[in-house]
């Protein structure tokens, strides 16, 4: 393994200059030897010691990014489509800029501090806090799909969620479903704002949307699916369900085919992100599209 020492003797500087290269304390350094330095690293594939790199006081170089919830859909965050996609974006964008991620889970706010500090993050990437949790690490940090009760204190990465529920609805109402049942896990954050837009189209031509029409599953598949089955009757009535993600939509699609229920000529279902399961269930999937890379980016 290539030591600190043989780029030194390489570059015909000192050690210490190559310290300050590789950690970005470079003011006393010409750009003639910056170049010739990040050459000679490139060339040799070096690697720096992270615990070298910690102790020097010049940053850690690591990114955290903590999803903020424990489950998703009843499963390991990882497992979702959307934060895979998400998280696997991040790393390689990182890792191309010469950063390294770590992994913090779980909803304990004071565990991401704990974490956070005792590696010397450089900063954070936080998906689903609400804004009195985030409030309280003292991080640079930038958030995903938050969703702040005041205004914005950190940057914030997220889509146009209202006028996604919208479209779908407005969708859904030119094909004569008018009285569509919007299906969500929570009525907060980007649920909300997509209930929200979906109401709106609904309400087109002085016609009226209720809450009613919203309905809030588990977190559980075995208590999601019992909830499909109590309101079977009344979905047959409307004949069209939006739901607030693909994944949830094509449970229920496989549920409903699985009673006998023909999709989608006895209940049409919609959903939202255009993730890897719209694009290989059958039969297809309407649905909303949001370019996951491109947040991540």
């Amino acid at each position: 393994m290539i030591r600190l020492q043989d780029i030194a003797d390489m570059a015909g500087v000192s050690r210490t200059t190559v310290s300050n290269v590789i950690n970005g304390n470079t003011k006393r350094v010409s750009q003639e030897t910056i170049d010739k330095i990040t050459a000679i690293l490139k060339e040799q594939n070096y690697v720096a010691h992270m615990g070298s790199v910690m102790l020097s006081g010049h940053g850690s170089r690591i990114i955290g990014v903590d999803v903020g919830f424990n489950q998703a859909h009843g499963m390991q965050p990882l497992q979702d489509s959307f934060v895979g996609e998400l998280v696997g974006t991040i790393q390689n964008e990182a890792e191309a800029k010469g950063y390294y991620i770590m992994l913090i889970g779980g909803e304990n706010i004071q565990h991401v501090v704990d974490i956070a500090s005792r590696w010397n993050v450089e900063g954070l990437i936080i998906l689903g806090y609400n804004d009195e949790k985030y409030r309280k690490l003292n991080k640079k940090m930038v958030l995903i799909d938050t969703y702040p009760a005041g205004e914005y204190f950190f940057q914030n990465v997220g889509v146009d969620d209202y006028s996604g529920g919208y479209q779908i609805g407005n969708y859904l109402y030119s094909c004569g479903y008018d009285k569509a049942i919007f299906i969500a896990e929570t009525d907060i954050d980007s649920d909300y704002s997509r209930w929200m837009g979906f109401k709106q189209a609904m309400e087109q031509d002085g016609k009226f949307c209720s809450r009613t029409r919203l309905v809030i599953v588990s977190y559980e598949k075995k208590k999601r699916l019992q909830k499909y089955s109590e309101l079977l009757p009344r979905f047959l009535e409307v004949k069209a369900l939006a739901f607030s993600s693909d994944y949830d939509a094509i449970e229920a699609m496989n549920f409903f085919l699985d009673q006998g229920i023909k999709i989608p000529d006895q209940i049409s279902i919609t959903g939202y992100d255009d993730s890897i399961y719209a694009q290989m269930v059958r039969p297809k999937l309407t649905t909303v599209h949001q370019d996951v890379s491109q947040k991540a980016h």
